[in-house]
């Protein structure tokens, strides 16, 4: 059983090694573009590392702000676990999570946070990779689009995306 401060510690180790990784801008291209998200639209940027994706929403026209365990001093950048939100209920358009779910310690909870700073009918944009053998970093493999939504009550899927190695999924928020 790996203890709170194990947990936090591999992440955090491993988010500092990849603090200068930049974002994968087609990730970030599809979520808008198969959501249809408004121009202005507010973006939470879960597990960013650094202000790299929120920046490039930002770029796109939206207002967007990255959350992640390490402190960071960029403006776009909060501190923050997604076990654990510290943004207002049905805030947020979009709730984009590139390769940050794996990472997550209690699933459900994660979840639930997710599904709360969501406005009724709002997307969750995620990729994940699958087929690894889980580790004190990488903790879920959900191997496919069905395991990982499974976890979202009242998330209906719209698009996905498979490889051997990623899956990409967006879904969006039914009901609450």
């Amino acid at each position: 059983m790996l203890t709170a401060l194990g947990y936090y510690y591999a992440q955090i180790r491993q988010a500092q090694a990849k603090r200068a990784k930049p974002p994968r801008l087609e990730h970030i291209d599809r979520a808008i573009r198969l959501s249809g998200l408004i121009e202005g639209a507010e973006v939470l940027c879960v597990g960013a590392r650094n202000a790299q994706e929120p920046l490039a929403f930002h770029a796109r026209g939206y207002r967007a702000v990255g959350m992640d365990l390490l402190p960071h001093l960029h403006p776009a950048m909060r501190l923050g676990d997604f076990h654990r939100l510290p943004f207002q209920d049905s805030r947020f358009a979009l709730l984009y999570a590139a390769h940050a779910y794996e990472h997550a310690r209690d699933m459900a909870a994660a979840a639930r946070e997710a599904i709360r700073v969501l406005k009724p009918g709002g997307f969750l944009y995620a990729a994940f990779p699958i087929g690894f053998v889980p580790s004190a970093h990488d903790l879920v493999d959900f191997a496919s689009p069905e395991r990982f939504l499974a976890w979202f009550p009242g998330v209906r899927r719209l698009w996905s995306r498979e490889t051997p190695a990623e899956v990409a999924v967006l879904a969006r928020l039914e009901t609450k």
